[in-house]
């Protein structure tokens, strides 16, 4: 079993994606206790370093493997697009700039510890999930009452059942 460690800056690149992602992120950081390779390879300046992709193509963790066989993140950031080059920049510039010495780890538990207490004040109501509309009675209140397609699309099962509840009743 690896250990995982995070560099400073790259705990501060996990408060700055935000706390929709940082769970994401850290679950596909656990790949990395089990298997250090997980990664893809990285070349270039990247020599050495391995990415791990997280989501949709939407998040970078940039890591390396130490002589110690620790795995050293060494950044998370987001890139908007897959062709955008700006997470591997960044840790080029990271890398250059710790230069020989190893830069300041922080273990995954501290990690979480920090995430924790800066998000503990913070308090999100959850959005009750929504039931889909089904096919069958988005098409009725399209075709059949005469809805737009957008109107259809907001609503709710609910709202849609009782509109074509009042239609049906109004009908007679």
């Amino acid at each position: 079993m690896s250990d995982v460690v995070f560099t400073d800056p790259a705990v501060d690149d996990l408060r700055r994606i935000g706390p929709d992602a940082v769970p994401k992120v850290l679950k596909k950081i656990l790949l990395l206790l089990e298997n250090p390779e997980a990664g893809y390879p990285l070349g270039g300046e990247l020599t050495g370093f391995r990415k791990l992709v997280v989501g949709r193509n939407t998040w970078r963790v940039v890591y390396r493997i130490t002589d110690d066989k620790a795995v050293e993140i060494c950044e998370i950031w987001a890139v908007g697009e897959r062709a955008d080059a700006e997470v591997y920049a960044e840790a080029k510039a990271r890398v250059r700039a710790a230069g020989g010495s190893r830069p300041d780890v922080v273990r995954l538990g501290e990690v979480i510890d920090r995430l924790g207490t800066l998000t503990d004040h913070i308090h999100i109501d959850e959005v009750p999930a929504r039931e889909p509309v089904p096919d069958w009675l988005a098409n009725r209140l399209i075709y059949t009452v005469g809805m737009a397609r957008e109107d259809v699309a907001a609503l709710g099962l609910e709202e849609a059942v009782d509109l074509w509840t009042e239609f049906r009743s109004g009908a007679r």
